[in-house]
């Protein structure tokens, strides 16, 4: 298959860089070339704090969608609030000298965007960032570079992503109030649960960390239903709801949170287990895993591509290495799109 040049590929897996043409990088390290830095989305194995310093500091254009800045300036050291680098697209097309950039919501977390590049010398190229299943929006390029976190391979499953969100509320709440609860789940997929819970009337208060409670202060802004108070593990609030010897929520983006003897019922939700017979799993009285994802998953990878109708594929082999090689092959399989993964397109080269 004689695939075109207009992606360069990353040789370094750990930093998942994905260059598009020569000019621009989607949530990577700059190159000597490249003049612009966008980052689709606010989860860190995409955006780190030193690959926008790094953007800054040899004078690249650092580009995201404004959600996806407040989200990281919860986080991240480096200057997100001003910075004369530092531009935000929402719903818009950029114009820059040779090429636009287009950003386009990609429904996987509040922010997350597809990234669009119309190039005078490369053509219409880009990139679907992180997805999930409910995109109504499409970019429109010839050559797409496509996340792996699945492989489109997991068609097996007997419920929806509504359905497990749907039982894993009414689980939470048939529970809290009798025991301590515990809610880990990835940032982003954590406060839509916390939504969908919609019980802080109720039960306003709750533990997390300064990150926790940054993204929800956040999602609570874009008019998602959040705890009325996120106290910080450690603080003096925490010590007054344990004197109080009332039930406590503890809600966690990592299970680091807990410590290694967690008190209570403790729900992990991930990405596994979506194969699963049922989507909640008791792994013993006080452990429950909860097979959510933010992802597209299953055929509706297949249908996005689909959608997207690009000349060629390029499966994203920098986080998910398995995945990218069965993905291209499914691709090239049911719509008979060239697909390659970009392991296999490097080792060619």
């Amino acid at each position: 298959m004689n695939f075109p040049n207009e992606i360069k590929i990353n040789k370094d897996w750990s930093y998942g860089s994905i260059y598009l043409g020569n000019k621009v990088v989607c949530d990577g390290k700059p190159t000597s070339d490249s003049i612009i830095n966008v980052f689709t989305h606010a989860h860190e194995d995409h955006v780190k704090n030193d690959l926008i310093t790094e953007a800054y500091q040899k004078d690249k254009r650092v580009i995201m969608s404004e959600i996806t800045r407040q989200l990281c300036s919860t986080f991240m050291l480096v200057n997100l609030e001003y910075d004369f680098n530092l531009k935000v697209i929402d719903d818009n097309e950029e114009q820059f000298e040779g090429f636009t950039i287009k950003l386009v919501e990609s429904k996987h977390i509040l922010g997350s965007s597809q990234v669009e590049i119309n190039d005078e010398v490369h053509g219409k190229i880009g990139y679907s960032g992180d997805f999930g299943e409910k995109v109504n929006e499409y970019i429109d390029v010839d050559l797409l570079v496509l996340d792996s976190t699945y492989s489109g391979d997991f068609n097996n499953r007997k419920w929806t992503m509504d359905e497990a969100m749907e039982q894993l509320v009414d689980d939470i709440k048939e529970n809290i109030g009798r025991r301590d609860i515990n809610l880990i789940a990835d940032a982003g997929l954590l406060q839509n649960i916390l939504s969908e819970l919609d019980i802080w009337e109720d039960i306003p208060n709750v533990i997390g960390t300064k990150k926790e409670k940054g993204w929800c202060e956040v999602y609570e802004n874009a008019l998602f239903s959040q705890p009325k108070n996120v106290f910080l593990k450690g603080s003096e609030e925490e010590r007054q709801l344990k004197f109080e010897q009332n039930p406590i929520l503890t809600i966690g983006h990592s299970r680091s949170i807990l410590g290694d003897i967690p008190k209570g019922l403790t729900y992990i939700v991930k990405n596994i287990g979506i194969e699963n017979e049922e989507p909640i799993n008791q792994i013993n009285e006080n452990l429950k895993r909860v097979g959510i994802s933010s992802h597209s998953t299953g055929r509706s990878v297949i249908e996005y591509v689909e959608k997207v109708n690009p000349e060629y594929v390029l499966t994203d082999s920098t986080r998910s290495q398995s995945n990218a090689k069965k993905l291209a092959k499914n691709i090239g399989q049911e719509l008979g799109i060239p697909s390659i993964s970009s392991e296999e397109l490097l080792s060619k080269k």
